[in-house]
This record gives structure tokens, C-alpha cells and sequence, in this order.
């Protein structure tokens, strides 16, 4: 999941974090229980980063989360596409962006936002960005919308149907989703669809390149033929809810923590 989505193993993963935030002294760091939620976690770089009720901040171990920028808002839906970040939500306290946000786009990690569209209209709680495609769920509505355009221009696909999609960064339009545990294949946006048949239930999804990888259960699993068979790559001590990558990581969310992997899923080591 380069994935933009409410996770619920993550209320957990706060507790007992420390905020260090870049504009504090380190020893008037704010305990980790001021931020409320995680909503999204992703990879970015050589980095893992969280969108959450307080706005955005980097990953570090699990004592450490450092805020990656100044703006106040609560970060629902977060969309990674290279140095590119995404998000979407609501202004936070002393915040002067529109109510919802819209979508937004930083390019420098973060420390500042352009709004793109949407502003005072939609509040995305999934979100996802592959080159000119991108998905995203309105939360007022409960509709998936689409854009082919980065997000200039989105149209309706109807009632959103899928806890997560991965977007085929190969094929305009093409993109995998799940529905109930279930693969969806799409060569056309979602106006039409087929189920993939597999024997395993998936918890979550993401595609970069030519990297599927997907989880079920305790383990990670890899495709090489748009997810018509899969192969484990790694098992982890407990339920995987997420899995997210860029072209340096591998992360994924096991239980309370988070593994990541610098070899290509070789080997995986807690954060």
C-alpha cells in the first residue's frame, strides 16, 4: 500500500513513542500520546513515514517519530509517487487550509503544501498515486474517484468497494484491489473488473515497477504475473496489516511494529 488508509493496528504502534519535533528542544519532546491517530503508513525514499491526526512525521524506531513540517492537519488520506507526497484531510488548530483540505502536494518531504484541487470538497481517506493515475476514496460520499491526470480532474467510479488498490505503474487505467480479503483486476479504472482467484486472503497490497507484493495473514507474499500466483517472501511474528515500498525499502506492519527490509525483502529487520 503505498497506501493511504485508516489502520487499526497503529493506535497501538503510538503508544509509548516520543514526538521530537525540529522545532523543540529534543528534551521538550512531546509524548507520542498527543498524537491521536496513524491514519497511513508509508514508504518514502530510505525513509518510513506516518500521516496522522497531527500532520506528518518520520518514522524512526520505536521510541522516535520526528515531524517532517510545520503544517497542522490531520493527514486522513497519504500517497507516495517518488519524491512526490499526497495528502488529504482536515486543517488542524491555527491551520489556514480550506475545510476538508482537498488534495495536496508537497515536493520538498513535507515542509510545505500546494493545494492541487478539490479544496473545501473532498476529504480522501484513501488515497493512491501511480505517474498520472490516482484513485482515492471520498469520505463524504463513499465514492472511489479517478484521475488520469495527477489529480487535475477526477471522475466518479461509483461506491467505493475496495480496502485497498494498487495501481499498475505500467498501464494507464490498469490496477489490482481488494474486496473482501479478495483480488479485483481492472484494465479500465474500475468501469469494468474481474476477480482473481486465489486461495489466500489478503490484508493489504502494493505495487511499484515490477514489485507485487502483497500479505496475508503472518507472511508476505510476491507476484511476477499481476497476481495470478504469489510466493512467500517472509513471515512475521504476528498479523501483517500493511505493506508498503519504495525503490530502496521494503516496510511492512506487523502487529505493533514495523519491519523493513534495504535487500529486496531478503531479509527484514525491526524498526
Amino acid at each position: 500500500m503505498r497506501r493511504s488508509k485508516s489502520i487499526p493496528l497503529v493506535a497501538g504502534l503510538l503508544f509509548g513513542l516520543l514526538v521530537l519535533s525540529p522545532h523543540l528542544a529534543i528534551a521538550s519532546g512531546q509524548s507520542i500520546g498527543t498524537i491521536s491517530h496513524i491514519h497511513s503508513v508509508r514508504a518514502f525514499g530510505d525513509q518510513v513515514i506516518l500521516g496522522t491526526h497531527e500532520g506528518l512525521f518520520r518514522y524512526v524506531d520505536e521510541k522516535t517519530v520526528q515531524s517532517m513540517g510545520p503544517e497542522n492537519f490531520d493527514i486522513m488520506g497519504l500517497a507516495v509517487f517518488g519524491k512526490r507526497l499526497y495528502a488529504s484531510g482536515h486543517p488542524g488548530l491555527g491551520s489556514k487550509l480550506p475545510e476538508p483540505v482537498g488534495l495536496l502536494l508537497s515536493t520538498d518531504s513535507g515542509k510545505s503544501w500546494k493545494k492541487i484541487g478539490l479544496q473545501g470538497e473532498v476529504d480522501f481517506h484513501l488515497l493512491e498515486s501511480a505517474g498520472k493515475d490516482m484513485y482515492g476514496v471520498d469520505s463524504g460520499s463513499g465514492n472511489l474517484l479517478y484521475s488520469k491526470n495527477a489529480g487535475q480532474s477526477w471522475v466518479s467510479q461509483g461506491k467505493n468497494l475496495f480496502s485497498d488498490i494498487a495501481i499498475n505503474p505500467a498501464k494507464v487505467g490498469a490496477a489490482l484491489a481488494l474486496r473482501e480479503g479478495k483480488l479485483i483486476s481492472t484494465q479500465k479504472s474500475f468501469i469494468t473488473m474481474r476477480a482473481v482467484a486465489s486461495t489466500l486472503t489478503f490484508t493489504s497490497i502494493d505495487w511499484l515497477s515490477d514489485s507485487l507484493l502483497a500479505t496475508s495473514g503472518k507472511t508476505l507474499y510476491r507476484s511476477g504475473d499481476r497476481g495470478v500466483t504469489w510466493k512467500k517472501v517472509s513471515d512475521f511474528p504476528e498479523s501483517v496489516s500493511t505493506v508498503t515500498q519504495s525503490s530502496k525499502i521494503i516496510a511492512v506492519v506487523s502487529g505493533n511494529s514495523i519491519f523493513k527490509s534495504i535487500d529486496g525483502g531478503k531479509t527484514f529487520k525491526k524498526m
